[in-house]
């Protein structure tokens, strides 16, 4: 495990919008150094509006989020081990279907060339077989199939909504099974102890006759 850092705390709904609101894609140099590049600030790499990050051990976003949950979910290679990984990584996923709605970009607004290996827009995804361009899954989640109930856009209120009506589902069924366990168990009372073995047993000793 890591160090505890006390003075990291979780992206706002404030940071997603600022993020979503940035215009391109990418920047060159297509790397963590890219200012106003959508991809850098999600990433986490700049600030949520595109602006340089002087600071460069200041997280956002998505790295943001590995970092405070610390321990495995703070090293790349085992990060993946952690149930989080998956909602935090579709939420990401959420964030970047949510900017392809809203800035609807021509496929020549993903890197052609001059990005790391792996990374512009003809190259295949690795290690995905059948290989997978870059440019084939730069489109909206309902083009592959899939979509999300959250709104980004709403007011932080709905936001607040939305979450609460979730744990307000969580609840009600913690509340029905309670209340099932609770008429099971007077069931069991009313039906009294039965036993496995009906036998009936004597106090008389061994040495004694039977």
């Amino acid at each position: 495990m890591g160090g505890v850092r006390t003075n990291m705390s979780l992206p706002t709904m404030n940071d997603v919008r600022s993020c979503l609101n940035i215009r391109d894609f990418d920047n060159a140099p297509f790397y963590t150094n890219s200012t106003f590049s959508f991809r850098n600030a999600l990433e986490g790499y700049d600030k949520p509006d595109g602006e340089a990050e002087l600071d460069s051990s200041v997280n956002n976003l998505h790295n943001l989020v590995h970092s405070f949950l610390n321990g495995t979910s703070a090293l790349s290679h085992s990060a993946a081990n952690d149930p989080i990984f998956l909602v935090l990584h579709t939420f990401t996923d959420a964030i970047f279907d949510e900017w392809m709605r809203k800035s609807v970009p021509s496929n020549s607004s993903f890197p052609d060339e001059m990005a790391p290996i792996g990374h512009n827009r003809d190259y295949n995804m690795v290690p995905f077989f059948p290989p997978v361009t870059n440019e084939e899954i730069y489109v909206a989640s309902d083009q592959l199939g899939y979509s999300y109930a959250i709104d980004l856009e709403a007011t932080d209120g709905g936001f607040v909504f939305v979450l609460g009506s979730t744990l307000g589902g969580v609840f009600m069924g913690l509340l029905v099974l309670l209340l099932i366990l609770v008429l099971y168990l007077q069931q069991r009372r009313k039906r009294g102890f039965e036993p496995l073995i009906n036998a009936q047993f004597t106090n008389k000793k061994y040495t004694e006759e039977a």
